[in-house]
């Protein structure tokens, strides 16, 4: 009898074992227990309903838990259809046990979901989160989702989820959507991180911007976001736009850019650090705060440096204290003065920035043959816009430049005034300047946010290749003056242009030009928006010029002539077009517009006085 129980126990035993080995190690599949669970899961849950074809058991007999896959699983909640691609259940075998809901752990994955039923299934779960009205047009699948359980089988807040964004439109500004977002994602007890990050979006300037090989983390803490972001692209030029600087991120480097900063609960953001850089190229940015309309709130420090063609052209530190103070080796001055006779940005940028500004720079480059030396500038910003300049530098011991700039009072006009030793420096950016040698300049603008009057003065100058002028000296069959435009250049003793700009047309009053060999008088507009030219005036050979001012005291007599046929030779002509099609005609003239006759008399009398 002993002999029998004892036997039979071992048989018992030894199937059990061979139970154990086979869930262990091969596992078990059965359709048997499928209205047991989708009964106990339905009665848990009345809006869950799980439908599968079978399910497969296997056994840790280390951790005494059995896995619980089921095959071709279907899901619905609230009859909301959750694509699963795998779904499987960790239940303890002491729990089963003690008839106990033993479920540990639930993981699952998922074919594609798009925003609209994850906005649904959030509905339904009461999950209110705000974020998810930003989201547009999503398709993600889930590659795993970890849900932990514990004894009371009540969910615990350590849930993770992995997965891929296959594509999605993001709508944190309605200006700026961030669209074709790809990435790879994870998340972790508010611990959100995405990498092989790509997306796209419209910059500030209309132009699409593409960024690849990025990683995200994100965090919240409190009412907080914190973020973690470094990303590359090829387009940095499309949204970094500093029209001062004369500098530029070739799109055939490859530039990377890091940032640390928090969205604070008022949609406010501080920008622990920017660091924007390519091999030509880094910006540096420190504690930069914008509201939720991404104006400045304050910043801390910003370090620039660039280089154009294999030369360094900035390099200096903006720091905001008390004053903002602006110093460096080196500046690219290209575009200062283009940018200083402007008031009619509507940009709120830098509205909140009032204060005094001090700037030193060892160097000032403004164009590559002119290098000016220790530049000093104090003046008055108030809400981001000059109110008040004094600027001194040195081109050499004897050649110098003073710019100024001041508010008239009880007036919203500013007066610019810059005076140069060397002229050509200050007028390198604009084409109408090209071939302009020696000289010195005077330049008088009285602007406002509507529009400018302006006046320029250059003495003792040359023009040699200037294709504007040469065309008309050609046309006008004067063969030795366009020679010499070609070759050393013409000479003229005075320049005077007098303009006025507003928001659709420049218009001129005047440009004179007059020298020894010929002289000019010129007016008519520039259509700023389709750039159309239209221009006319007068050109006078020398030799005709000096007769008329010789004869001055006879008025009459050099107007119309004394006999039949005598008369000024001069030349009338009328250039206009666009840009790259400029028609010209010329047609000889036999009397000078008085205005002419006025200006050429009160060269000659300054002339006289020198």
């Amino acid at each position: 009898m002993k002999k029998t129980f004892f036997s039979t126990f071992l048989f018992v035993l030894f199937i059990l074992f061979v139970a154990i080995s086979y869930l262990s190690f091969f596992g078990y599949e059965t359709s048997r227990f499928n209205k047991v669970i989708k009964s106990e899961i339905n009665g848990h849950n009345k809006k869950i309903n799980l439908d599968f074809k079978e399910i497969s058991i296997l056994l840790d007999i280390k951790k005494l838990t059995l896995y619980v896959r089921f095959i071709e699983p279907d899901l619905r909640y609230s009859k909301i259809s959750i694509p699963l691609k795998s779904l499987r259940t960790d239940v303890d075998v002491e729990s089963l046990i003690k008839k106990k809901v033993g479920i540990k752990k639930i993981i699952l994955a998922t074919n594609n979901i798009d925003d609209i039923q994850l906005k649904q299934f959030a509905a339904q779960i009461k999950q209110k989160d705000k974020r998810l009205k930003y989201i547009e047009n999503a398709k993600f699948q889930i590659d795993r989702l970890e849900l932990e359980f514990d004894k009371d089988f009540k969910l615990k807040d350590n849930y993770n989820v992995k997965g891929t964004i296959n594509t999605a439109e993001i709508k944190i500004s309605n200006k700026y959507p961030i669209k074709n977002l790809i990435a790879n994602f994870s998340y972790k007890k508010n611990n959100l991180k995405l990498n092989e990050i790509s997306w796209s979006f419209d910059s500030f300037s209309n132009k699409q911007q593409e960024f690849f090989n990025g990683e995200l983390f994100f965090k919240q803490v409190k009412n907080n976001n914190h973020f973690d972001l470094n990303f590359k692209t090829r387009k940095v030029s499309n949204f970094l736009k500093l029209p001062i600087m004369n500098y530029s991120f070739s799109e055939e480097n490859i530039a990377t850019i890091e940032s640390s900063f928090v969205i604070k609960k008022n949609q406010n953001i501080l920008f622990k650090n920017i660091i924007i850089e390519d091999p030509d190229n880094q910006f540096t940015i420190k504690d930069l705060h914008l509201n939720k309309n991404y104006n400045l709130i304050n910043f801390d420090q910003i370090k620039i440096n660039t280089s154009k063609n294999n030369s360094t052209n900035n390099d200096f530190t903006i720091k905001n204290r008390d004053k903002v103070i602006i110093k460096g080796k080196i500046f690219d001055a290209e575009k200062l003065l283009k940018e200083l006779s402007k008031d009619n940005q509507d940009n709120n940028f830098l509205k909140t920035i009032s204060k005094d500004i001090e700037i030193d720079f060892n160097k000032v480059l403004k164009g590559l043959k002119f290098p000016i030396k220790k530049f000093r500038l104090v003046g008055k910003i108030n809400k981001g816009k000059f109110e008040k300049i004094s600027a001194k530098s040195d081109f050499s011991d004897n050649e110098h430049l003073d710019i100024s700039l001041k508010k008239q009072l009880n007036s919203k006009k500013k007066i610019l005034e810059v005076y140069s030793d060397i002229a050509m420096p200050l007028l390198s950016e604009y084409k109408f300047f090209r071939g302009l040698q020696g000289g010195n300049l005077l330049y008088v603008s009285e602007f406002s946010k509507e529009k400018s009057s302006n006046e320029l003065t250059i003495n003792d100058f040359k023009l040699s290749d200037a294709p504007a002028l040469a065309k008309l000296l050609t046309l006008a069959d004067l063969k030795g003056i366009t020679d010499a435009l070609k070759g050393e250049g013409i000479s003229f003793e005075t320049m005077s242009i007098k303009y006025e700009t507003d928001s659709s047309t420049m218009r001129i009053e005047e440009i004179f030009m007059i020298g020894p060999s010929i002289s000019l008088l010129i007016d008519g507009y520039i259509e700023k928006k389709s750039g159309l030219v239209s221009l006319r005036g007068t050109l006078v050979p020398a030799k005709t010029l000096n007769t008329l001012v010789s004869k001055i005291p006879v008025v009459g007599d050099i107007l119309v002539g004394k006999k039949v046929g005598e008369g000024i030779f001069g030349l009338s002509f009328k250039i206009k077009g666009l840009p790259d099609d400029l028609k010209t005609t010329v047609n000889p003239i036999k009397t000078l517009a008085p205005r002419f006759i006025t200006r050429a008399v009160e060269s000659a009398k300054k002339r006289g006085t020198k």
